[in-house]
């Protein structure tokens, strides 16, 4: 998009140490805003306090992007939106009751001391679209408030407050189609039609040796980092965010979904068992029964006792390194 016009914000401190290489990053931008923050604020708390400040310092209507995005369509469709205030479901889902990751937004709203739990709606605040009215100022004047509040109650994130703020004012933000912020882990099916792809940097895979998308991965930034030169394979994800999906994925579904966000699994994952091989093809370190036959029904019939068995024996080998035993 050629004609697009890019404001970037920025607090001073961040703007002071855009020197040799990162002064050349600027260069990507139409308009740069330097914003004056207290500077007892950490990093993180400044760029979110940034974020909460966009209505106050850029002029007009705007569409509000997380940098962890793709841009993939032209955005002419939105001139024509009615709504002064309008984001994407948080993890596409229709009720707030089906989000994988309602236990945290519970337990941020009640550090923040309201009512969240009636809620039907919860909104991703990665995109958002944003009319200059006096409705989006005050909303943004809140919001600020609501977040440096969150801040003294041990909460870091912006989307809480923005929630918050959003139950304050009477629900004002309104539901944009999915495909305007396509959250990759959760938005598969809007993936083809997306205006946007959200990436999602704080949902990253630990010890699992590779990234669902390749923009996750820290390699291409340092190489940003160290050249101030785009490389072309961001180019070539920027043009079709397919190619950033890596080779060998697994898509879930229903409560397979949930299962990711329970301390079993964390526990599972964050051990150095060979789950690779301890599976179908294990290695004699993660075989239950040290025996001939055992591993034989083992490799060609996983499903079976067997199977199950060594299943069930792995998650323990995993649970006993958990606890140095």
């Amino acid at each position: 998009m050629p004609d697009a016009h890019i404001v970037l914000l920025m607090d001073e401190i961040t703007y002071a140490s855009c020197v040799g290489t990162r002064k050349e990053e600027l260069r990507y931008a139409d308009e740069v805003i330097r914003v004056p923050l207290d500077a007892s604020f950490n990093q993180k708390q400044r760029s979110r306090l940034l974020k909460a400040s966009v209505r106050e310092f850029v002029e007009g209507d705007y569409l509000y992007i997380d940098c962890d995005t793709v841009i993939c369509k032209p955005f002419d469709s939105l001139e024509s939106c009615p709504f002064e205030m309008a984001a994407c479901l948080d993890t596409h889902c229709q009720d707030f009751r089906d989000n994988p990751y309602r236990g945290l937004c519970l337990r941020d709203g009640h550090r923040l001391g309201w009512p969240i739990d009636g809620e039907t709606q919860y909104f991703n605040c990665g995109v958002v679209l944003v009319k200059d009215t006096p409705l989006a100022h005050e909303f943004y004047r809140r919001w600020q408030a609501n977040l440096k509040d969150g801040f003294t109650k041990g909460v870091s994130m912006d989307q809480p407050s923005f929630a918050k703020t959003n139950y304050e004012m009477g629900h004002v933000v309104h539901v944009l189609d999915d495909v305007w912020n396509c959250e990759l882990k959760h938005g598969i099916r809007f993936l083809k039609d997306a205006r946007i792809v959200h990436y999602l940097t704080t949902n990253t895979s630990r010890n699992s040796g590779a990234q669902l998308f390749r923009l996750n991965e820290p390699d291409l930034f340092d190489e940003i980092k160290e050249t101030a030169v785009i490389p072309a394979e961001i180019v070539t994800i920027a043009e079709d965010p397919f190619k950033g999906i890596a080779p060998l994925t697994h898509v879930f579904a229903g409560r397979d979904v949930y299962f990711f966000r329970t301390e079993s699994y964390k526990t599972m994952a964050s051990s150095d068992v060979d789950y690779q091989h301890c599976a179908y093809v294990p290695d004699p370190d993660h075989v239950f029964i040290q025996s001939p036959l055992f591993y034989y029904l083992l490799k060609h019939y996983p499903k079976g006792i067997a199977g199950r068995l060594n299943r069930f024996y792995c998650r323990w080998v995993a649970f006993r390194k958990k606890l140095g035993i």
